[in-house]
């Protein structure tokens, strides 16, 4: 095991089904090769799932406030009722082109939804009627700091502030009912990830495996972690995770490593590698962990690039049980099941437990797989629902990995929908906000 402890050392049943969209821009000739580095197909543990599966009561949410719903990346069953339509579309900005990537997630708070666009573009937006609140341009503190592919990294929403992170290396605190900076600081080097609110701080990792605590009232530093950094890495990643009850932060970083700090003083606990024997010595694969780690109560899931997905004792970090199985998408934690996309492009139910997996169900890619992207899952009344970046939706049984429908949005996707207040988010590779209902 490549494990290692530092104690203290170092739908809408007929909604979100599918959709799809093509592209006609004129891509170079030649063989594309995956980064991901698909292995076989992967196969249950158990000859059937029946009855082992637990779905609770579907459940209202109003507010959407941290990548991963909140700073434990637990989920839900949400509630959003079975008529789905189209409510309203608005723009935000500006979307991924060849120069420019878009990867901030939405998120939604107090009737209102937040979005972050390629260009560093803030924005909130009535979440009833897709009106625009207010906008704000977020620019760069320090002209030697300026990730020009990537200006606009992810936002937070914690007690009526957005958090947002950007390219330029810096950090804003911006009032989330009027749009006014309330501080901002520079961190001298960009940042590629979406921060996480928690505990009266703001968690934010850069491009060079920093990791810091600040302050969520004025911006100033708390503590910071430095850990070595890989040179390949893939764009963007994923925030922390924030424990309470223990007050633990747990995240991860590109050369592999997972990391548990006491939140609240920036000890280092303990420490994991999600390298897999079979790759921990290629020098091709990329080991960046890019899905977020999810908590709940003393356990902490996690899974790499690198093929481990596993389950670790918050307070000890040693690990309950583990799987060869790689993703970049964030598990789904609902009930007594985790459900990961794998980079075999596989739709898996894991129990909770014992890392059993208890169904695979690959994900039709369409006629082009390799452009296409497949998005973490989420579960809106009792369906599973995966996006592609092709704009096809699928709605799978989780008791069973069934796929039940497929709908085509006819826009080309950035990232999972979110739902809040009975809607559910879209965001297209065009930075177009769309809402369903």
């Amino acid at each position: 095991m490549l494990s290692k402890n530092i104690k203290l050392l170092a739908s809408a049943a007929a909604v979100l089904a599918v959709c799809a969209c093509s592209s006609d821009k004129v891509l170079p000739k030649g063989e594309r090769l995956s980064v991901l580095d698909p292995v076989a197909a992967i196969k249950p543990d158990v000859a059937s799932a029946a009855g082992k599966i637990i779905i609770p009561a579907a459940a209202a949410n109003s507010d959407w406030q941290q990548e991963g719903y909140n700073a434990q990346h637990v989920q839900n069953n949400f509630k959003v009722g079975t008529a789905f339509q189209k409510q309203w579309s608005s723009s935000f900005g500006k979307g991924s082109s060849k120069r420019e990537f878009l990867i901030s997630k939405p998120l939604a708070a107090k009737n209102k939804v937040y979005t972050l666009d390629a260009a560093g573009r803030l924005s909130a937006f009535d979440i009833k009627n897709g009106n625009l609140v207010w906008k704000l341009q977020l620019h760069s503190k320090n002209d030697n700091v300026d990730d020009t592919a990537l200006k606009g990294a992810g936002i937070a929403v914690n007690n009526g502030v957005v958090y947002a992170t950007t390219g330029y290396g810096a950090i804003y605190a911006v009032n989330a009912q009027k749009g006014e900076i309330l501080w901002n600081k520079s961190l001298q080097t960009p940042l590629r990830i979406a921060p996480m609110a928690a505990n009266g701080n703001v968690y934010v990792q850069s491009v060079d495996n920093k990791f810091y605590a600040l302050n969520a009232k004025n911006g100033e530093e708390q503590w910071k972690y430095d850990i070595s950094l890989e040179n390949t890495t893939l764009v963007g990643g994923a925030p922390a995770a924030y424990s309470a009850d223990l007050d633990m932060v747990v995240t991860g970083f590109s050369n592999g490593e997972i990391q548990a700090f006491n939140a609240s003083l920036g000890t280092p606990l303990w420490s994991d590698v999600l390298i897999s024997n079979r790759q921990a010595y290629s020098s091709t694969f990329l080991d960046t962990v890019k899905a977020a780690p999810v908590i709940e109560g003393e356990t902490v899931y996690a899974v790499g690039n690198a093929n481990i997905l596993t389950a670790i004792d918050l307070r000890s970090g040693s690990r309950k049980w583990e799987k060869e199985v790689g993703s970049v998408n964030t598990p789904l934690l609902v009930g007594n099941t985790l459900y990961v996309v794998s980079n075999t492009n596989d739709l898996l139910a894991v129990n909770k437990e014992n890392g059993d997996i208890l169904w695979a169900t690959p994900v039709n890619l369409g006629k082009k797989p390799a452009d296409v992207m497949i998005f973490n899952p989420v579960m809106l009344d009792g369906r599973l629902i995966v996006a592609l970046s092709n704009g096809t939706v699928y709605a799978y049984m989780p008791q069973t990995g069934k796929l039940l429908n497929t709908v085509d949005l006819d826009e080309k996707l950035n990232s999972a929908p979110i739902a809040a207040a009975g809607y559910v988010f879209f965001v297209t590779a065009g930075a177009d906000l769309i809402a369903y209902k």
